[in-house]
C-alpha cells in the first residue's frame, strides 16, 4: 500500500459544496444532493488521476455510482478507496418502504409517484455520512488541482456539470448553473476525452442500431446524423415473403423522451418496434407456442395421475415480493413487475422465482406468460417463456434463438431488444437445468452474455428447478458487482399453499371423502401443488396403501413405462424403487445434488445384486426421474423433484438393517421433510415408530468425543426426535440433538442436554430441564415460566413469556419475575436505555424530580428495567458528559429534556 499523501489545509470549498442540507428540507431535494454528492466525489477521483478519464457528463445516480466504484484507484490509500465505495454503496439504502434511493430517485426523477413515508432520519444520516467521508478524502490530498472539474463560479465553487465542444456548464451548491465558454478550460476538458452532450442523439442512433440488427436484413442498416434534423435510417426489414426497404426517423424530445416520426405523426420509440415485429402477429405465434407447452404440462400431470380425469382447475398461487411488505397472487405480483418494466432504470432487473421443488414455478409462470398474451388494447409488455427443460442448447444465447425460431420474427437480437425498450419481459424456467451442475458454481457466467447485451435495461426472470440451484445463484448474484452491467436482483418467493387454497383445489375436483383424518405429515405435504394433486388422485383412487407410499408408485410406474426393453420391461417397480433409493443415499453422502453416470450404474447393480446388461445401461439413462445434464465432459444425473429424493432417502433408511440406517443418518443430517418420511415410511413397514433406530443413533452421538452442534448425527438425531418424542405423554430425553425448530407438546417432564435448538416452542402441561445447551429463541405464550425447571433460563439467548419479548440474561430473569443484580448487568443496561435513546423519535422530556417518562407512551421501554437502573444510568451517563438535562418550560411538574452527547474519545 502506498503512504498516505500529507493532507493540504484549504478544504473549505469541497466541504460547503457537499454538506448535508438541513434536516427539514424536503426529501426530493435531499435525494437531488445525494447525486450531486456522488458527482463531486467522482469528479475528485477524476481529477486525482492526473491524466485522461473515461468521465461522461452530465451524468446521474447509477452512473456516478459506477464510475467511483470502478475509478476509485485514483485515490492512492486503502482507507480512501473503502471510503469512496462506501459512498458509493449508499445509494443502495432503504429509505421508504423498502424502496432504496436508487430506486427513488429513477422512480421519480422519470415521472413515477412520489414515495410515501420517507424516513427523513435514515436519508439525512446517508447525507451526513457522504459529506464527512467526502471531506476526508479530500483534505488526503490526493488532488493536486481542481481545475477544470471544478471552477470559482459567483465567489463559490462550482463543479462540472456538463461539456459541449461549445461549453462547460458549472453547478455550484447554491444558485444556477453557469456556462463556462473560457478556451483555456474547454481545451483542458478536451484533452482529458470527455464526452460531450452532444451524443444524445448519437446514443439513440447507436441503440437503433442495435435494436435493428434482430430485424434487419444483415449489413443493411445506415443511420445519418446531423443535428438539430432527426435521426434517419435506411434499412431492410426482414420478413417471411422477403425483404422491405425503409426509411424511419428519430427525435428526442427536450425530456429526453425518444420519439419515432412515423407517417401518421410522432409515436413513442416503442411503437416502431412493436410495428417492425408485427406486434399483433408475434403475440399469436408466441401464444401459439405457450399452448403447446401448456399441453405439455397437463400431458405429464395425466402421466402422474391418471385418476384425475377431468382438467385440473387453477388455483392462483401466493407469493412475497422482496422488499414489499404482505403477499399477493402470481398475477398480480407479475402486473408490477411489467408496469415497472418501461421505468427507467441503470440496472437490469433480475428477479428469481423461488419456491420448494413441486411447489408450481412453472405453472405460474406459463399462467404469467399466457395472460401477458391475451391482454387486448394497447401495447402492453408480453412475457416471452423459454424452458430450458429438454433443451440441446447450451447456453442462453442458443436457447433463444431455438425457442424464437418457430415464431418466424424474433431472434435472440431482437428478444433483447424488445426487453431493452421495456415491451418485454424474458421468463427463463428451470435456468439450472440449461447451464449444469459445472455452470452453476457461477451462474453468472451462464447470464453475463445475456446481461451485458441489455446494458442495463430490461426485465428478467429467472427459476430454477432444484432449491441447491436456487441457492446457488442467490449466493453468487451477491457478487454480481464484479460485472460489467451488475443486474438490480429482487426474489420472488412462491408461498406454500393455505388451507383456503387447498380447499378451492379439491372442492373443484368434488373429492367426497376429503373430510377423512388427514395425518399430521399429510396435512403438511399438502402445502405444495404437486403434493396436492397427488393427495387428491389418491383420494379418488381404489388404492388402500399409504399416501406416500401412493406418490412413490406414481413416479415409479411412469418411469417404468419409459424402461421398456425387447422383452417388456426391464425393472419392475420394486426394483426401480431400489435404484432410486440407493441413488438417494449416493447423492446425500456425496452432499451433490447429481450423481454420475458410473454411480447410476453402480446404484442399479447394488439393488440388482448383480451386474448390469448392456441393455439396461443403454437404457437406464434414460430414467425421467433423473434428469441427465453435461458436467465435466461426462453425463450426470439428479432427481427432477427435490421432494423425491427426500422420499427416496427416506425409504432407503427404512430398508436398510437397523445398524446400518443409523450409520447412514450418522454420516449424512436429514430435513425435517426427510425425518418426518421415514416416521411415517417405518410405521407403514414395521408397525411401530422408530424409536429403536432412534434409540441406536442416539448411543452413536453420544459415544462422539469431541463434540459440535453441526454433526450430521445430531441434526439427524433433532429432526427424528423431534417427529417422534416430542408430543409423547411420558418424561423424555434427549442429547446432542440439533434441530430448527421443535414444537414440544403432550405433557411429562422433557430433559434436554447438549441441545441446539433454534426456536423451541413449549406447550401446556409440559416441564422442560436444560443443560449445556444453546436455545436461540423459547416460545412460552402457550405457557408460562414455571414449565422451566431450575435454571434453565440460563440456556436461552432470547425468550417469549408473558407477551413480553426478553432478550439477554438480565430481562429475561426479569420478565420470568426472577431477582435481577443490576450492578452485575451494568453494561446490559447501559446499552439497552443508550440503543432506545438513539432510536427514539422526537425529543425525550422527562420529570426533573424522578426522572420518570413525562406521561408519554413512546417511552415506555424506560421501565424495562426497575426506575432505580434508569436513575443511577442517567447519573452515570452525565458524570461523563454523554447526556445532559436541560430544564424546559412546561405546565405541571417541572421537567427537563434528555439530550445525547457525541462521546469524546
Amino acid at each position: 500500500m502506498l503512504p498516505c499523501p500529507v493532507p493540504h489545509g484549504d478544504d473549505v470549498t469541497i466541504a460547503d459544496l457537499v454538506a448535508a442540507p438541513d434536516h427539514q428540507q424536503p426529501p426530493l431535494k435531499t435525494l437531488a444532493h445525494v447525486e450531486f454528492q456522488l458527482r463531486v466525489l467522482g469528479l475528485l477521483c477524476a481529477a486525482a488521476a492526473n491524466g485522461p478519464t473515461k468521465l461522461k457528463t452530465p451524468g446521474s445516480l447509477d452512473v456516478w455510482a459506477r464510475y467511483i466504484t470502478l475509478q476509485r484507484g485514483s485515490l492512492q490509500c486503502d482507507a480512501c478507496q473503502s471510503a469512496a465505495l462506501d459512498v458509493a454503496d449508499s445509494i443502495t439504502t432503504l429509505v421508504a418502504d423498502g424502496t432504496s434511493i436508487r430506486r427513488m430517485r429513477n422512480q421519480v426523477f422519470h415521472g413515477g409517484p412520489t414515495p410515501q413515508n420517507v424516513d427523513l432520519d435514515a436519508l439525512h444520516a446517508v447525507v451526513s455520512a457522504n459529506a464527512e467521508r467526502i471531506v476526508g478524502i479530500h483534505e488526503h490530498g490526493h488532488v493536486d488541482r481542481l481545475e477544470p472539474f471544478f471552477l470559482p463560479i459567483n465567489g463559490e465553487l462550482g463543479a462540472l456539470h456538463d461539456y459541449s465542444e461549445a461549453c462547460a456548464n458549472y453547478w455550484p451548491r447554491r444558485g444556477p448553473a453557469t456556462d463556462v465558454t473560457r478556451t483555456e478550460i474547454l481545451e483542458q476538458l478536451q484533452r482529458l476525452g470527455l464526452q460531450s452532450n452532444d451524443r444524445v442523439l448519437e446514443n439513440f442512433a447507436m441503440d437503433i442500431e442495435k435494436d435493428l440488427r434482430g430485424f434487419a436484413e444483415r449489413d443493411s442498416i445506415l443511420a445519418l446524423i446531423d443535428p438539430p434534423q432527426p435521426i434517419m435510417v435506411r434499412w431492410d426489414l426482414r420478413t417471411s415473403g422477403g425483404t422491405v426497404p425503409r426509411v424511419d426517423r428519430f427525435v428526442v424530445t427536450a425530456d429526453q423522451a425518444r420519439i419515432w416520426q412515423s407517417e401518421s405523426g410522432p409515436k413513442s420509440y416503442q411503437a416502431f418496434l412493436a410495428e417492425i415485429c408485427n406486434w399483433k402477429l408475434l403475440k399469436e405465434r408466441l401464444l401459439e407456442q405457450l399452448d403447446e407447452q401448456v399441453a405439455l404440462e397437463g400431458s405429464i400431470k395425466e402421466e402422474l395421475f391418471p385418476e384425475l380425469k377431468q382438467k385440473v382447475p387453477h388455483v392462483p398461487a401466493q407469493v412475497r415480493l422482496a422488499g414489499e411488505g404482505g403477499e399477493a397472487t402470481i398475477t398480480q405480483a407479475c402486473q408490477r413487475i411489467t408496469e415497472q418494466t418501461g421505468l427507467y432504470s441503470s440496472h437490469t432487473n433480475l428477479i428469481t422465482l423461488t419456491g420448494e421443488a413441486g411447489s408450481g414455478k412453472t405453472h405460474s409462470l406459463l399462467q404469467f406468460a399466457r395472460e401477458s398474451l391475451t391482454q387486448e388494447g394497447e401495447i402492453n409488455p408480453l412475457a416471452i417463456y423459454i424452458s430450458s427443460s429438454g433443451a440441446s442448447a447450451n447456453s442462453l444465447d442458443t436457447l433463444l434463438d431455438a425457442r424464437m425460431a418457430r415464431t418466424r420474427i424474433l431472434d435472440k437480437s431482437s428478444v433483447l431488444a424488445l426487453c431493452r425498450a421495456g415491451l418485454a419481459v424474458l421468463v427463463i424456467d428451470g435456468f439450472d437445468e440449461l447451464l449444469g451442475f459445472r455452470t452453476y458454481d457461477n451462474p453468472l457466467t451462464g447470464l453475463k452474455p445475456i446481461l451485458d447485451a441489455l446494458r442495463g435495461r430490461g426485465t428478467v426472470i429467472l427459476s430454477a428447478r432444484s432449491s441447491y440451484s436456487e441457492a446457488r445463484l442467490r449466493q453468487n448474484l451477491e457478487r454480481r458487482n464484479a460485472l460489467e452491467w451488475p443486474p438490480d436482483v429482487q426474489t420472488l418467493e412462491l408461498l406454500p399453499w393455505k388451507r383456503e387454497q387447498l380447499k378451492a383445489l379439491v372442492g373443484q375436483l368434488s373429492i367426497d371423502d376429503v373430510q377423512r383424518e388427514i395425518p399430521a405429515e399429510v396435512q403438511k405435504l399438502l402445502t405444495t401443488p404437486f403434493f396436492c394433486l397427488a393427495f387428491a388422485a389418491w383420494t379418488r383412487s381404489d388404492e388402500k396403501s399409504e399416501f406416500l407410499h401412493f406418490v412413490v408408485d406414481a413416479y415409479l410406474q411412469r418411469e417404468r413405462r419409459k424402461l421398456t426393453g425387447q422383452g417388456g420391461s426391464l425393472f419392475g417397480s420394486d426394483v426401480l424403487a431400489d435404484i432410486f433409493s440407493e441413488v438417494a443415499e449416493l447423492i446425500a453422502r456425496n452432499a451433490l445434488p447429481e450423481v454420475s453416470e458410473e454411480d447410476l450404474e453402480l446404484a442399479a447393480s447394488q439393488a440388482l445384486e448383480r451386474d448390469l446388461t448392456k441393455e439396461e445401461k443403454r437404457r437406464l439413462i434414460a430414467l425421467c426421474g433423473m434428469s441427465a445434464e453435461w458436467a465435466e465432459e461426462e453425463l450426470s444425473f439428479r432427481f427432477t423433484h427435490l421432494a423425491i429424493a427426500e422420499q427416496f432417502l427416506a425409504r432407503q433408511v427404512v430398508r436398510l438393517p437397523l445398524d446400518q440406517a443409523a450409520a447412514l443418518l450418522f454420516t449424512v443430517p436429514v430435513s425435517a421433510l426427510c425425518a418426518q418420511l421415514i416416521v411415517s415410511l417405518y410405521q407403514a413397514e414395521h408397525g411401530q415408530a422408530p424409536t429403536a433406530l432412534i434409540a441406536a443413533l442416539q448411543q452413536k452421538v453420544n459415544e462422539v468425543d469431541t463434540y459440535v452442534s453441526d454433526l450430521p448425527g445430531a441434526i439427524s438425531l433433532g429432526e427424528l426426535w423431534a417427529h417422534v418424542h416430542a408430543t409423547a405423554t411420558t418424561p423424555r430425553a434427549a442429547r446432542r440433538i440439533t434441530v430448527e425448530d421443535l414444537q414440544l407438546g403432550g405433557s411429562g417432564k422433557v430433559s434436554l442436554h447438549e441441545a441446539h435448538i433454534q426456536n423451541l416452542v413449549v406447550g401446556p402441561g409440559v416441564e422442560l430441564a436444560l443443560t449445556a445447551s444453546r436455545i436461540d429463541r423459547l416460545d412460552l405464550s402457550k405457557t408460562t415460566g414455571a414449565a422451566l425447571v431450575g435454571d434453565s433460563y440460563q440456556q436461552v439467548l432470547e425468550m417469549l413469556v408473558h407477551g413480553e419479548l426478553a432478550t439477554g440474561q438480565s430481562r429475561i430473569k426479569h420478565a420470568l419475575g426472577l431477582p435481577t443484580d443490576t450492578t452485575e448487568d451494568v453494561d446490559e443496561i447501559d446499552n439497552f436505555y443508550l440503543t432506545n435513546i438513539a432510536l427514539a423519535r422526537g425529543a425525550i422530556v422527562i420529570n426533573a424530580r424522578d426522572h420518570a417518562p413525562a406521561g408519554d407512551k413512546r417511552l415506555d421501554w424506560v421501565r424495562e428495567y426497575p426506575s432505580t437502573a434508569w436513575q443511577n444510568f442517567l447519573r452515570r451517563m452525565q458524570d461523563e458528559g454523554r447526556i445532559i438535562l436541560e430544564r424546559v418550560n412546561a405546565s405541571g411538574p417541572p421537567k427537563v429534556r434528555l439530550r445525547l452527547m457525541e462521546k469524546n474519545d
